[in-house]
């Protein structure tokens, strides 16, 4: 049988070559479309966690003239905030609270800066250490007294001394900040060096507080002064008819509080006519103290005479009431003067021009001093506020 002679080899022809080189190419350009959306895919990829994690954080929440309150700082203040608190029994309002202190916090941080107020980091670990109980400096003990074998023994009751705090020592301080630190990140992501901003806002508010109010006068114009107040009393309710035919109480039964009687309803012109009649029984020369006990309404005054002791200005008083006491002088009683509670008569003892201002009242008048001085910087500062509901962090229970 004769042999196959083997197939010649066939050359390409070129509208072969054509088709081939047409193949590679269309099959290059799907390989570089594909490069192509991959490489956008990770560009979206990574421009989302950039956004989650980097620029989002970043934005402001709040822009208070020329600082800013970033998403990061505001979420991790209220986070701080429902920390110390306890328990989230309102987050929104909290959240936006916070979000004023904040504001708060970044004008007061300018007026420091503007005063030459500073905290030095050393006043910031002291301030820490002694809210944990730690002193640097012990305190001196107090050395008992010897008794005096010839001393007459007292009859009167001798007070137990209240206990003296014992005051920690630098290792158990230690431990407690740091187990307190280890707390703070977990539930709010804070470190050491956050915590000790806080601190720091704390003593500089404290500063601030102080330079503000220096010159809050500690003396004022005062008044001694006593009154006789009659009251205007609506008609109690009447009340519920009492069942009968109950239980006969027993012997031996502890019997029901007498009930406080009820006063007597007395009307504006019959409030009117009694303040009167006190006040011409002091035209007539009958003493002022001695009426009061007599006539006052005053619970709180009356059995010693109607004295209110000394008081300025602006002391919390009703303002009729205040403006007819510091319109008399010493030894001079008003006509009757209406209020709220009813008619007073008032008379004045004595009148100082500069008395020193008890402490009570020193403290009302700084801190509505402060109060009013922040305000005003409140008013004076531009702040743009970007706050959104979804802006607050989620809370412990929901995480």
């Amino acid at each position: 049988m004769a042999k196959r002679r083997p197939e010649e080899t066939r050359e390409e022809t070129r509208k072969q070559t054509n088709l081939r080189r047409r193949d590679a190419e269309a099959n290059r350009k799907v390989l570089i479309g594909l490069g192509v959306v991959g490489a956008l895919l990770v560009l979206l990829i990574g421009a989302g966690i950039v956004q989650d994690l980097i620029i989002k954080p970043s934005q402001p929440v709040a822009t208070i003239n020329d600082s800013k309150i970033s998403l990061r700082d505001y979420q991790q203040r209220v986070k701080f905030d429902w920390f110390q608190a306890g328990e989230v029994t309102d987050p929104q309002s909290t959240s936006i609270e916070t979000l004023d202190s904040l504001v708060d916090e970044e004008l007061l941080r300018e007026q420091a800066k503007q005063r030459n107020i500073t905290v030095t980091e050393d006043e910031i670990t002291e301030t820490i250490e002694k809210s944990f109980g730690y002193l640097r400096v012990q305190p001196t003990a107090v050395p008992t007294a010897t008794p005096d074998p010839q001393a007459t023994p007292s009859t009167e009751p001798t007070a137990t001394p209240a206990p003296t705090a014992t005051p920690i020592t630098l290792e158990s301080y230690q431990q407690s900040y740091n187990d307190y630190l280890a707390k703070l990140k977990t539930a709010t992501g804070m470190e050491a060096a956050d915590f000790r901003k806080l601190v720091e806002i704390d003593l500089l508010r404290q500063k601030l507080y102080d330079d503000v109010t220096k010159d809050v006068p500690t003396t004022a114009e005062q008044v001694h002064a006593r009154h006789i107040l009659v009251e205007i009393r609506t008609p109690a309710p009447t009340p519920a008819p009492t069942a009968t035919g109950g239980p006969t109480p027993e012997p031996n039964a502890t019997p029901a509080p007498t009930a406080t009687p009820t006063l007597e309803p007395r009307d504006e012109a019959q409030a009117l006519a009694r303040i009167i009649e006190v006040q011409q029984k002091v035209g007539a020369g009958e003493d002022f103290a001695e009426l009061a006990k007599q006539y006052s309404d005053d619970a709180g005054s009356a059995a010693n005479g109607g004295d209110l002791g000394w008081f300025a200005q602006g002391s919390g008083l009703i303002q009729a009431f205040e403006d007819a006491a510091f319109a008399l002088q010493a030894g001079q009683v008003s006509d009757p003067v209406k209020t709220d509670y009813g008619y007073h008569l008032i008379k004045v003892d004595e009148r100082d021009p500069a008395r020193a201002l008890d402490a009570y009242t020193l403290q009302q008048k700084q801190y509505a001093a402060w109060t009013a001085w922040l305000t005003d910087l409140r008013n004076a500062a531009t702040v743009t506020r970007n706050w959104s509901l979804e802006k607050v962090p989620a809370t412990p229970a929901a995480q």
